[in-house]
């Protein structure tokens, strides 16, 4: 992003990383505590069609407390990415540059306050 100096990319990287890395303790603690010793205990005996259900039942629960963060994992990625590239700020919907408040707030998004705003629209109107 050409308005953005070096020391301020640097800023947003290291930003990003340890928000990365955060998660990435989040997630390794969630599966830990969700899938630990009973998870285990469960799959080691699980000898029917019921056991069998409620391994996949607590595996399916774990999965999906912990996409949010998988999804947001995605996001950081991609923002260091558009960073190395030399394309982040710019808006992916509309090319124009993303506001450097909302960058400051959250550095992984990769749309603009407008696109964003038309994404959900279009995300609420088709889950009607």
């Amino acid at each position: 992003m050409a308005l953005m100096d070096a020391e301020k990319m640097a800023q947003l990287r290291e930003k990003l990383l340890e928000r990365k890395r955060k998660l990435w303790r989040e997630v390794k603690g969630q599966i830990k505590t969700g899938l630990g010793e009973s998870y285990q205990d469960l799959l080691a005996t699980a000898r029917d069609e019921e056991d069998q259900a409620q391994v996949n039942l607590l595996e399916e629960t774990q999965f999906s407390l912990i996409e949010p963060k998988r999804q947001e994992l995605v996001a950081i990625e991609e923002a260091l990415q558009r960073l190395e590239n030399g394309t982040y700020g710019e808006c992916e919907g509309c090319g124009k540059l993303i506001e450097p408040r909302r960058l400051e707030i959250m550095p992984e998004t990769a749309l603009c306050r407008d696109c964003q705003s038309q994404k959900e629209k279009i995300a609420k109107a088709s889950s009607r």
